[in-house]
């Protein structure tokens, strides 16, 4: 029988990397300890691409200046930064709607962005990762009202755009050690739809669109064709 707390405490542990991986930071130290979670997840992958993935972090995170370059690079660096918000990936630019929503939601609660500790708006992945680790925290110590906020949160905001975001990150030219990452939240997201009962969202979206497809249809064909590319080389093909 598996165990509620644990589950619940895995949870935490993973959105609070997750968090830690996309929030901007100033701060060289600011992957400390992480390799130190990667190693404890790989006691109990969640599956296998899951276990790949944390197997290739754990050798990436023992040179915490390269992961920095590479966030950089990746978040940061012109002439194509990876964006971050889901007003992004809802409306096609940032501050959107969406932003507004999660304030909203933010007022329900005890919660308020720290405008030191958190650089970006309040729909930034990061910022959301964060707060379903705190959300979920405190639904574990009884406050029953952050069950339904932590339901909220992913259901309306993360599900809906998080699948576009990952294959985003895969595929970016820059992403070698995020490649990784993107694998790693994939399986972490199927798990908690299934935690929450809901499915992917229907491609309805149609920003961007290229070639008839929209911009996430595309990016999750590329992304599929890259990642048969690195198991046909991992299998010498």
């Amino acid at each position: 029988m598996i165990d509620k707390q644990s589950v619940e405490n895995a949870r935490v542990a993973y959105y609070s990397l997750f968090s830690k991986l996309f929030v901007f930071s100033y701060d060289k130290d600011r992957f400390c300890g992480v390799k130190g979670v990667i190693d404890m997840m790989l006691q109990a992958p969640l599956d296998e691409l899951s276990e790949f993935a944390l197997k290739e972090l754990s050798i990436d995170f023992e040179d915490e200046n390269r992961v920095i370059s590479e966030y950089d690079a990746v978040f940061h660096a012109p002439p194509k930064p990876l964006r971050t918000t889901i007003s992004f990936y809802d409306e096609g630019y940032e501050s959107g709607v969406a932003c507004l929503r999660v304030k909203n939601l933010l007022v329900k609660t005890k919660f308020r962005r720290d405008e030191i500790k958190y650089k970006d708006q309040e729909d930034n992945f990061g910022f959301l990762f964060a707060l379903m680790s705190e959300f979920i925290t405190l639904q574990i110590k009884g406050e029953k009202e952050y069950e339904v906020y932590a339901n909220e949160l992913f259901t309306s905001f993360i599900n809906p755009f998080i699948d576009e975001f990952c294959d985003n990150l895969y595929i970016h030219e820059k992403s070698e050690i995020y490649k990784n990452i993107s694998n790693l939240m994939t399986s972490f997201f199927e798990f908690e739809r299934i935690y929450y009962g809901v499915s992917a969202p229907k491609d309805s979206r149609n920003i961007k669109v290229s070639k008839g497809l929209s911009r996430s249809e595309a990016a999750r064909r590329l992304s599929n064709k890259q990642k048969k590319r690195s198991r046909g080389a991992r299998n010498g093909v």
